[in-house]
C-alpha cells in the first residue's frame, strides 16, 4: 500500500494542509518514504505472528514525518519513522488503531459502555478547536465526550509556533462551556496518564494494549 493510495483513501495529508495551525506544525516535516525500508521488513515479519496482522502493510518514513511518531493510514498501513526503536511494542499499539479503523461501530459501542459519547465538532468552540493537533489514528472519529460531558482537547502549547510534540490535553466541559484540567472522574476511572494517552479514547485503549 503506497502513501499515494493511502491519501486517496483517507485524505489525511490534505486535511492537514487545509488547517493553518496543523500545517504550520508540519512545515519542517517531510512526509516521504525513507530510502532504507529494512525496518518495514522486520515489522511485517513480526506482524505475521499476530492475529489479523498478516494483511497489514508497513512503510518506513522520513524521521521527521508526523514529528517522528508512528501512526496508521488507510490501507491498512502502518507508518514508522526511520530509526524508531521499541518496534514490537509500537506495532501492538498501532494494530489496535488498525482494528479501530476496520470496525468503528464496534469500538464506538465499547467506548459507550465505558461512558464515552461521540460528539460533533460544532460543540467545540472554534477558539479551541483550531488549536487541536490532528492525529492520523483518530481524525476519522475525532471528538468524544467522557461521561457525555468532558471532551479531551490535544492543544498545541503555542498556537503561533506549533510543535507536533508540544501539546497539552485540556478538557472542554460542554455543560459549563469552559476548558479545564483533567476531570476527577476520569482520573478516578483511569488513573494518572500521559497526554498521549488522554488525548483521545482510541489512544487510551491503544496504550492499554
Amino acid at each position: 500500500m503506497s502513501l499515494v493510495a493511502a491519501e486517496q483513501n483517507d485524505g489525511y495529508q490534505e486535511i492537514c494542509k487545509r488547517d493553518p495551525v496543523n500545517a504550520a506544525a508540519r512545515a519542517r516535516c517531510s512526509y516521504t518514504l525513507w530510502n532504507d525500508q529494512s525496518l518495514a521488513v522486520q515489522a511485517k515479519a513480526f506482524l505475521q505472528s499476530l492475529k489479523s496482522g498478516g494483511n497489514v502493510d508497513v512503510v518506513v518514513l522520513d524521521p521527521s514525518a508526523e514529528g517522528g511518531m508512528p501512526h496508521t493510514r488507510a490501507g491498512p498501513l502502518i507508518c514508522i519513522p526511520a530509526y524508531h526503536t521499541s518496534l514490537e511494542e509500537t506495532l501492538r499499539h498501532e494494530m489496535v488503531h488498525i482494528q479501530q479503523r476496520k470496525e468503528p461501530a464496534l469500538w464506538k459501542m465499547k467506548l459507550g459502555l465505558e461512558g464515552w459519547k461521540p460528539v460533533g465538532e460544532a460543540v467545540i468552540p472554534e477558539l479551541w478547536r483550531r488549536r487541536c493537533r490532528l492525529n492520523p489514528d483518530t481524525f476519522e472519529a475525532r471528538w468524544f465526550a467522557w461521561q457525555g460531558r468532558y471532551v479531551p482537547l490535544p492543544l498545541f502549547v503555542r498556537e503561533d509556533k506549533p510543535d507536533l510534540r508540544d501539546i497539552v490535553v485540556r478538557w472542554y466541559d460542554m455543560e459549563e462551556g469552559v476548558v479545564q484540567s483533567t476531570p476527577s472522574s476520569f482520573s478516578k476511572r483511569y488513573g494518572q496518564l500521559a497526554s498521549s494517552s488522554m488525548e483521545h479514547p482510541y489512544e487510551l485503549w491503544a496504550y492499554k494494549s
